[in-house]
This record gives C-alpha cells, sequence and structure tokens, in this order.
C-alpha cells in the first residue's frame, strides 16, 4: 500500500509540474497538500523549495524573449517580497491551515461575486492602494503556505491582458518569495529535515512534468489562458479548504 500511494503521490507531483509548465504558476500550491498528506506542513514546504526553484527559474528562462515593463509591477514585486518573509516566519510557530481557510473564503468570493469582480476592476485604476493590500496579503499567505498564487493571479489578471506577462511577473515574484522563505527557514532547519531522497525524487518529477507543460502552454490563446486560470482557483480553493478543514479537525495544525 505504502508503494501505491507513493506512485500516486509521484504522478499528482508530475501533473502539478505540468500545471506550472502550462500555465505559469500552481506547483507550490498543487505539490504542498499532496506531500502534507505524508509530511507535517512544515517539511512538506521544506521539500518544495528546490523543485520550485528549479520550475521558476525554467520558467522565467522561457520568458527570456518576452519584454515587459517591470517598473509598473515594482511595489507589487516589493510588496510580495515583504509579505513572504513575514509568511515564512510565521510558518515557524503559527497554525498555516487558518490562513489557508481565509484565503479560500476569499477566492470564492472574488470566483462567484460579479460586483466584487466589477470593484476590483475599479480597484486596479489605484496604482498604490491595489498592490500594497493584495501583495501584502499574498506574500504573507505564500510564505506561510505556499499558497501565494491565487491572490497574486487575481490581481494580475485585473492589470493585464497577456498571458506572457502574467506568467513573467508572477514567475519574478514566485521566485524572490521562495528565495526569502528559504533564508528564514534555514535558520531553523537541519541536515535531516532535507530529506534527501524524497526531494531528489520530487525535484525530478516535478521536472519531468514542467517540461509537458511547457508543450501545452504554446497551445493556449489569451483568453482560454484566463478561463483555465479561473477554473484552476476554483480547484485550488477547493484544496485550500479540505486541507485547512481536515487538518483543523483532525490534526494539530500548529507547527513546532
Amino acid at each position: 500500500m505504502a508503494l501505491e500511494i507513493a506512485i500516486a503521490g509521484l504522478l499528482l507531483i508530475l501533473i502539478a509540474g505540468m500545471a506550472h509548465g502550462a500555465l505559469g504558476f500552481g506547483f507550490p500550491m498543487l505539490a504542498t497538500p499532496i506531500l502534507a498528506l505524508a509530511y507535517d506542513l512544515k517539511t512538506a514546504v521544506v521539500l518544495t523549495i528546490l523543485p520550485s526553484l528549479l520550475i521558476i527559474v525554467s520558467s522565467l528562462y522561457s520568458c527570456r524573449d518576452y519584454r515587459a515593463d517591470i517598473t509598473k509591477y515594482g511595489l507589487v514585486i516589493l510588496l510580495v517580497s515583504v509579505g513572504s518573509l513575514s509568511g515564512a516566519w510565521l510558518l515557524t510557530w503559527a497554525n498555516p491551515d487558518v490562513l489557508k481557510l481565509f484565503l479560500a473564503v476569499s477566492i470564492l468570493v472574488y470566483l462567484f461575486s460579479n460586483r466584487l469582480r466589477v470593484q476590483l476592476s475599479r480597484f486596479s485604476s489605484r496604482p498604490v492602494l491595489f498592490p500594497v493590500i493584495v501583495g501584502g496579503l499574498a506574500g504573507v499567505i505564500g510564505g506561510a503556505t505556499n499558497a501565494i498564487a491565487p491572490l497574486l493571479m487575481i490581481y494580475l489578471l485585473e492589470v493585464s491582458k497577456s498571458s506572457k506577462e502574467v506568467i513573467l511577473i508572477s514567475n519574478i515574484c514566485f521566485l524572490i518569495g521562495k528565495l526569502l522563505q528559504l533564508a528564514v527557514l534555514s535558520l531553523y532547519l537541519s541536515f535531516d529535515d532535507l530529506e534527501l531522497v524524497s526531494l531528489s525524487t520530487i525535484t525530478v518529477f516535478a521536472y519531468l512534468g514542467l517540461v509537458l507543460g511547457f508543450r501545452i502552454q504554446s497551445r493556449i490563446d489569451e483568453e482560454r489562458y484566463r478561463t483555465i486560470i479561473r477554473y484552476a482557483l476554483s480547484i485550488f480553493m477547493c484544496v485550500l479548504t479540505y486541507q485547512g478543514v481536515s487538518n483543523l479537525i483532525f490534526f494539530d495544525g500548529v507547527i513546532a
């Protein structure tokens, strides 16, 4: 049974890598709940850091021929960075399942409230307030739970019409957030926490999935991309809700 569970987990890691390759985001968030079925959340987050960095750098490399106005997104990148630092620190002592449930509710309201989407569209004209609120929250939640993608994608979908730009900016945020998360967690980790065999296997399967996902990405047009992201957010909302509720009810979610 243990072997079957391990194989199923690796196939899901492969799919998570494919999702990131096709959409430009999703691996850390999808992989974390998968790994959390076998490990505590802190270990699950640690095991995603190396494969996430590899996937994020590869995604940025695939966008090397695309040029975007990085300064336009400077504030949200900065706030995501500060938030990621704070969130990674929270991971060392707080209960992340409460954050997951909060995020799931936020996504639910966003996806199914036309009024909220209209308000966000108006809010997106605020070049300072909008990135400050969304970027800060995305960074904190991402640093603590690896679930940075949904709030960041909500922001980017409101301010950008280009899927390439969304992929480029989101992966810049992911990269900075991961590096800061690694810097903070390294202060609390021992060599034994790295689970080198598991880490190596996860990294290989994640990268194979990413390569497959890149082949799918070229077939997705702009409108379909935005539609797929909304469906992906719905799935993420369900994953977050399930994991948050189940951990709060059946497990002690506080990380020692």
